[in-house]
This record gives C-alpha cells, structure tokens and sequence, in this order.
C-alpha cells in the first residue's frame, strides 16, 4: 500500500462536486465541510500536485460566504449599535456539502476557520498564480476580514470546539496568519496596523511565566495546536525562544515517545488518544527548523496507524489519556472516525515537505 497515492484517492473520493470537503465520510457527526479542515485539506492536495481539487474547494468557499453576507451584516449592525449578538448571529464554522449551515446544533462560533481559509487562500494563488480565483474571491475575503477585524478579541470556540468563554492562542494566531497574508497581498482589504496589533496582543498576553506560550489566555497549560503558532501562520518563529519553550513542553507533556501526540493533557474525547494530524504537525515543524530525522519516525508512527485500506483515524485509542471516558463517546456517536480526510491531508503536507513528493511546500 503506497500511503501517499491513498491518501489522494480518499481524498478525491470524500470531495463533494460542489468542491467542498467532508470531514469525514463514515463519522455520524462529520458529514459536514468546515472551513479549518478544508483548508488544510486543499493544502495537502496541492502539495500533491492536486491543484484542481483545492481550486474547486475555494470556490465553494467564495459562494458559501457569499451566501452568508446578509447574515454578517445583521451582526455588524448590531455591534455597530452596542448590542451584544446572540450565538445564532456568528457564521457557522461548518457547512453542508451544498454550502449551507447545519441544522442541529453544534459548537458554532469559531474564528480560526475563518483565519484559516484566508491564509490558505493566499498559499493557493501563490502557489499557482491563479489571480483569476483571487479576483473571483476578492468579496468573500473582504467580508471574512471584516468579520474578523471586528470580532478577533471576542471569547469563541477553540479548534477543538471547546470553552466558549476564553481566547485562544491558536485561533489569535490563525486570524493573525490569514489576515497578515491578505495584507501582505492586498493591502487594501486589511487595515494594515490590524495584523500587528493581534500579534502584540497574543504575545503580550499569552505567554506563561515559564516563557511558553499557553492553551488560552489565563491558564499556563499548554496544547499542541500552538505548534500552528509558528507553522504555518508565524505568529512567532520556529526559532523565536517562547516557541522552542512551548515546543519543549508540548514534547514533555502530550508526545508520548514512540508514540503519537496527544491535543492536551486534559482530553477526554474518546478517551484522549494520540491525534495523527497533530504527530504530522509535529513532524512539520521538525522539518521546518532542519530536522528530518525527528520529523520521519513519527511518519513511520502514522504510517503504522493506517488501516488495511489505508485509512487514517482522527486518533488512536491504544495509549488513551482517560481510558474510562472512551465508551460514553462511541455510545454517542459510533467509533473514532476513519477516514479523516485532514489526517490524510496533513500526510502529504508533511511528506512533501520533506521532499518525498511532487511539491516541496
């Protein structure tokens, strides 16, 4: 089994003819296209060579924000005039395959999605040169910056769809990278003091007194999609000392050796098991600061989590962090999800980057 060529083909085969992305095609909760997922899902396509596909992906996007404007501008008016939104005015974070929002209730008021895409956006005309795309796009950037732009300090939803109640040091850093990238390409759609002004805040606030920077701003614990702090969205650099701290203790307190990685120490999701997605960010960012022979063990680890047909989980139950939580969750909503398209994605980001792929990202 070529892991690299399955990857792609379970990809191409959960792509909507929309050009959305499904979650997961076998998951009872995952039938939906978020935002966050979907890009990085484009992003492994295309350093697949995979263009095509990504490019059909964010043109779903263009109409689906599109289709959401009356919605944000109702929200803008009412913070125009002091009033305090309902959780029914924020976007969604995730969408149906035909590019409207869900019906039953989910965590929904998630700002990094909303980063995430204009970050990947930019990545993808960079990459391809598409400015026909970026033109077509121009309405639904400017509406996702705006939307950001007012709401970037405003307590929502980690990656993880948990704590409403706090601000998040990686969703600061994905609204940070995608607006500091429109910026960097289009000036005029950002203000352009706005990147700056979100970085000093993170960095002011969100560093712990050991130096590391933390989960979400009042706690000193950390989580390991701070790694996305430095990869891919910059907000400090791989060699910046308060990443090497956070680095350090995401490799002392959810790496477990030999293994995979955990999302946080506190994790009772299904247990808490090792996620691949976060094992291949963790090799990115090996591969990103020079080391490949840290980087290649854990996609050995990977490798050896793939089913029979190849598939990726979203995690691994074997070393689970709270082994009594596990049952409550498959109850609820069937076993762990396999496939997961944004496990595979992050396979063919990583092995690009290390140059056993056509593109070197």
């Amino acid at each position: 089994m070529n892991l690299y060529t399955t990857s792609i083909d379970i990809i191409r085969a959960g792509q909507a003819r929309s050009g959305a992305y499904v979650a997961s095609p076998t998951f009872s909760q995952y039938g939906y296209s978020w935002l966050r997922d979907g890009t990085w899902i484009a992003l492994g396509m295309d350093c697949a060579g995979q263009h095509a596909s990504a490019h059909a992906f964010y043109q779903w996007v263009g109409r689906t924000l599109e289709a959401q404007r009356p919605r944000l501008e109702t929200l803008l008016g009412k913070l125009a005039r002091g009033e305090t939104p309902d959780d029914l005015d924020y976007l969604p974070t995730r969408f149906t395959l035909d590019g409207a929002p869900g019906e039953d209730f989910w965590w929904d008021f998630q700002l990094d999605g909303y980063g995430t895409w204009l970050w990947g956006l930019v990545d993808h005309v960079g990459r391809t040169g598409d400015d026909d795309l970026w033109a077509a796009l121009r309405p639904a950037v400017e509406l996702t910056a705006r939307y950001l732009g007012a709401l970037w300090q405003v307590p929502n939803y980690d990656c993880w769809e948990e704590h409403r109640d706090r601000i998040h040091l990686s969703t600061l850093a994905a609204i940070y990278g995608g607006l500091d990238a429109v910026c960097q390409r289009a000036p005029d759609l950002v203000p352009p003091d706005l990147p700056q002004r979100i970085r000093d805040f993170a960095l002011g606030q969100g560093v712990a007194a050991g130096g590391h920077l933390v989960k979400y701003l009042g706690t000193e614990t950390v989580d390991a999609s701070l790694l996305w702090t430095a990869v891919p969205y910059r907000l400090v650099k791989v060699d910046d000392p308060r990443f090497e701290h956070t680095l350090a203790q995401i490799e002392r307190d959810l790496h477990r050796p030999g293994g995979g990685v955990y999302r946080y120490a506190a994790d009772t999701y299904y247990g808490g098991g090792e996620w691949i997605l976060l094992t291949a960010w963790l090799a990115w960012v090996y591969a990103e600061r020079g080391e490949p022979d840290r980087a290649r063990p854990l996609l050995d680890w990977i490798a050896a989590q793939a089913g029979p047909d190849g598939a990726l989980p979203e995690q691994v139950p074997d070393h689970r962090l709270f082994p009594d939580r596990y049952a409550e969750w498959e109850a609820k909503w069937g076993t762990i999800a396999r496939p997961l398209l944004w496990s595979h994605a992050m396979w063919l980001i990583v092995t690009s980057r290390l140059g056993e792929g056509p593109c070197q990202s």
